[in-house]
């Protein structure tokens, strides 16, 4: 979630001070769930749009229908937080997990909007996002807001700048613009909007807008 990508905060009796140098497992195994999803836009390179959508859509209706049992049956709550408690913030605890916000913006992205941004968006949550937290991790030291560092910003702006560079079909203004909307939003985003829902949907508007001015 947003504010707790970047670094981990120890007190120190004069105020918070960012402890780098090691990468947090559970945020590994985070992040790791993040790029096995970089196949979904990996995929719709090839795959039919409404085949896309189908599978989505099909991950949609399972990651809500585990949530609903994981919140109403505690003995599924039980078994999914001995299974995937190393991969879940604190929140998720008792709200919609991480996953299913991503499903439902894959959905909105490639029902909304040209298959070219919605990939393009879609890379920026899987490698941005990612990249912007283990690099903070491991090298964050110049803290900007609370959780956030500039190596890791920078490093999510450079991700999502490459994933720019090489994909086909989005005007590079347009691309560039949802990329600094990308890193703004990981930089900036807030409980009340899950970066995983923001991150592309956000991003993709804001490429079409540019698309559709420069065009």
């Amino acid at each position: 979630m947003p504010g707790q990508d970047h670094t981990k905060y120890m007190r120190a009796g004069q105020g918070e001070k960012p402890e780098t140098g090691r990468i947090e497992q559970h945020e590994v195994k985070r992040k790791l769930i993040h790029l096995s999803s970089s196949s979904i836009p990996l995929a719709l390179f090839i795959l039919p749009h409404r085949v896309g959508i189908a599978i989505v859509a099909a991950g949609l209706i399972l990651a809500i229908t585990v949530d609903i049992m994981r919140l109403r049956i505690p003995a599924v709550q039980r078994f999914f937080d001995r299974v995937f408690r190393a991969a879940l913030r604190p929140h998720e605890s008792n709200e919609l997990t991480g996953s299913t916000f991503m499903c439902i913006s894959m959905l909105v992205c490639i029902v909304l909007f040209p298959m070219q941004i919605a990939i393009a968006a879609l890379f920026f949550l899987t490698l941005g996002d990612t990249a912007a937290a283990l690099v903070g991790q491991k090298w964050g030291r110049r803290v900007l807001l609370p959780g956030k560092t500039l190596e890791g910003t920078s490093a999510c702006l450079f991700t999502c700048t490459i994933v720019v560079v090489v994909m086909p079909g989005v005007p590079l203004i347009a691309g560039l613009a949802g990329a600094l909307t990308a890193t703004t939003v990981e930089l900036f985003g807030t409980e009340t909007i899950d970066d995983n829902f923001g991150i592309p949907v956000l991003s993709a508007v804001v490429m079409w807008i540019v698309a559709s001015t420069v065009i």
